[in-house]
């Protein structure tokens, strides 16, 4: 087990992570911090345990809407109009046809 030092709200914590862990271990605390320091500038120093408690619940809430957005992703998202699709499609055929006027001009050369 490797122990990584790692600084939120200016104070150093040591935490304890599997070997090879190390470096996203300090990625984590610094994005961590950067939510802690965001909150520091709006409310002051409230606290370690009310700046950590919100900073959580901050990332907590991107996470949850990063699910959110990977969800409606997954399951097609919103429909997409005859306009979109249809402009979707000619844009495609169009790149279609320049790689293989492309491709054609390789062969020829």
């Amino acid at each position: 087990m490797a122990q990584v030092d790692v600084l939120v709200n200016d104070r150093l914590f040591k935490v304890t992570c599997e070997d090879g862990q190390e470096q996203r271990l300090t990625t984590l605390a610094a994005h961590l911090d950067r939510h802690v320091q965001e909150l520091v500038r709006e409310l002051g120093q409230i606290g370690d345990t009310r700046l950590l408690l919100l900073a959580a619940l901050t990332v907590c809430d991107d996470l949850f809407d990063a699910k959110a957005r990977i969800d409606e992703l997954e399951s097609g998202g919103e429909e997409l109009d005859a306009a979109t699709i249809g402009g979707a499609t000619r844009v495609i055929d169009a790149a279609a046809k320049r790689v293989d006027a492309m491709a054609k001009r390789l062969v020829e050369a």
